[in-house]
């Protein structure tokens, strides 16, 4: 399904209003990127895709959000959490939810220390929800926040 700039245009001025004026440029960007991939536009895969075109991706600061969730299995935690590890993450805060045979889990990370740019981080992660079958999000916690402000 394309996109139009008709559509890109309502949904930069919808997010700027939901924003408020207090807003950065590049909050509201990152907010109309995300907005744009799920609707699962090509142009949305696109910049999603390319770290150059969407600035959070190269981001080595701050704090990530990783929620996954599906069918359990074991050795999910361990999947993800080897992953954080190998790009010298920090764990901060982990909530873990069984309900029969699903799961819910959600992970604060601190990439101040990394050596791999978030870009890279949600390749990882989008592979191993690939290779186990479960979904995985990963987002920057400035986008988080600004996407959850009521």
């Amino acid at each position: 399904m394309a996109i139009t700039e008709e559509q890109i245009r309502s949904i930069v001025e919808e997010t700027k209003k939901q924003l408020g004026p207090q807003a950065s440029d590049e909050v509201i960007k990152t907010v109309v990127l995300e907005t744009i991939r799920r609707f699962g536009s090509d142009e949305g895969k696109y910049v999603s895709e390319h770290p150059s075109t969407f600035k959070y991706l190269n981001k080595t600061e701050g704090r990530i959000i990783v929620t996954a969730f599906g069918k359990n299995q074991p050795g999910v935690i361990s999947s993800i959490s080897h992953e954080l590890t190998n790009c010298n993450c920090d764990i901060l805060d982990v909530s873990q939810k069984i309900m029969q045979e699903f799961f819910t889990l959600i992970m604060l990370v601190d990439i101040k220390n990394a050596i791999c740019p978030f870009g890279v981080i949600k390749e990882n992660m989008a592979k191993i929800s690939e290779k186990i079958g479960i979904r995985i999000l990963a987002q920057h916690e400035d986008v988080f926040k600004a996407m959850h402000r009521v």
